[in-house]
């Protein structure tokens, strides 16, 4: 059993490996532009590609934002799961026998269990849509339940809501879901959902000057643009979470 699971690990490892040389060059980065943009080591860079380590899911979820792509789309074993955590290690259910292969990140390494996987209660709700004066509790437009990628703290205070639009393709494409914290403030550069004269949550890259608020888009369509406001053209505009991360829903 321990030889067949080595060799599942081995056969994932080229699959991760093939699939970063593709988005590579799909954006025409090298290995050293990534390691750069996801803060590691090009040594680290080197271990993954030659198959004598495997990316951590912290690492695979950095490389999926750089890439714009998620990180299913990477590391395929991500496909078809949902994730709960279990003594503080993420662990991946399949839907269809509801059994679980926990991934050891700290060894790159499966264990098996024939035990069905004991779920958290605490499951992160996606909503469809917010609107303004609507408070995120009270919002029935609940499309969905996901358990959470990663521990955090409060989740409560955490919600989905369903990508609309191209606008920020390169990190939650349409369709997606936008993982969020409840938060009225955020840093320049960091990304919201916001509301902007009473319309729907949009989702942006935020900055704030003295009279000038600016939702810069994050996408491959370069005809989107930021949008600029000002006290003469916005009444109202309201940050009601932080960005955490995105996730693709589920294929019935």
């Amino acid at each position: 059993m321990i030889e067949e699971l080595d060799q599942i690990v081995e056969e994932q490892k080229k699959v991760i490996v093939q699939n970063i040389k593709k988005y590579l060059k799909l954006n025409n980065l090298t290995q050293s532009d990534l390691a750069e943009k996801i803060d590691i080591a090009k040594s680290t860079m080197s271990d993954y590609m030659n198959y004598r380590a495997k990316p951590s899911s912290g690492v695979l979820e950095k490389m999926a934002m750089v890439f714009g792509v998620t990180k299913a789309d990477i590391d395929t074993t991500y496909k078809n799961k949902v994730v709960d955590i279990v003594n503080g290690q993420l662990e991946y259910v399949s839907k269809e026998t509801n059994m679980f292969r926990a991934v050891e990140e700290t060894k790159g390494s499966y264990q098996d269990s024939q035990k069905p996987l004991k779920l958290k209660k605490s499951k992160i709700p996606i909503l469809g849509s917010i609107a303004a004066g609507q408070p995120i509790e009270a919002v029935e437009d609940i499309v969905d339940e996901i358990y959470p990628a990663y521990d955090v703290k409060n989740y409560q205070d955490v919600f989905g809501l369903v990508v609309r639009g191209e606008s920020m393709n390169k990190i939650a494409p349409n369709g997606h879901y936008a993982i969020l914290r409840k938060q009225e403030e955020v840093e320049n550069g960091e990304i919201a959902a916001v509301i902007v004269n009473g319309s729907y949550a949009t989702l942006k890259k935020v900055y704030k000057f003295t009279d000038l608020i600016v939702l810069e888009p994050c996408s491959f369509d370069e005809t989107i643009i930021d949008q600029k406001y000002t006290k003469e053209n916005c009444d109202d505009i309201k940050i009601i979470g932080k960005f955490l991360y995105s996730v693709s829903p589920m294929i019935n």
